[in-house]
Formats: C-alpha cells, structure tokens, sequence
C-alpha cells in the first residue's frame, strides 16, 4: 500500500507542476503577443535611415556615454531577432512533439 500511496503522490505532484507550467505558458504567450507591434517598431527602426542618423550621432558622442544605446549597436538588435526566431521555432517544435 505504502508504495502506491507513493506512487500517487508523485502523479500528484506531475500534475500539480504540469498545470503550473502551463499557466506560466500562458502568461509568457499573452506577454509575447503583446509585444508583437513593438518588436515590429524595433524591426522597422533597426537598419532604417534614422537609425543610421542616431547611430553617426553616438559615433560622433553627441548622445550622451551614460544614455542606454545598445540599440544602437549592430549585435545587438541582431541577436535579439535571432534568439526570438530561434526561441519561436523552438516553441513550434514543442507545441507539436506536446499533440504526439
């Protein structure tokens, strides 16, 4: 009896973590598709000619050194776009390996 009391106990526990995870699924999802448009903004700013403009003006230290600027840079917005689609694709292969 002990070790099925046992074994009940830890699907419990499957369970209560599973549906945890999936609240914060679905949090994290909610927050992503709320950030669709700025992610977006970012895109179209990132390579455009006013980012350029803001970029030879860094160069040229007429923004200020202690104002945040990494937008600036060319890594990082490109590593932000490439973690997202990497992230992305990451959720698609979970999301079908999940219904097999």
């Amino acid at each position: 009896m002990e070790e099925r009391l046992e074994n009940i106990q830890q699907m419990e526990n499957i369970l209560n973590h599973t549906d945890a995870l999936i609240s914060e699924m679905e949090i994290l999802i909610k927050k992503w598709k709320e950030n669709e448009v700025d992610f977006h903004k970012l895109m179209d700013y990132y390579g455009s000619e006013k980012w350029h403009n803001d970029r030879k003006d860094d160069e040229e230290q007429r923004i200020p050194q202690d104002f945040p600027r990494g937008v600036l840079s060319e890594d990082a917005v490109h590593n932000t776009y490439g973690n997202r689609k990497e992230v992305a694709i990451n959720m698609v292969k979970t999301g079908v390996s999940s219904l097999e």
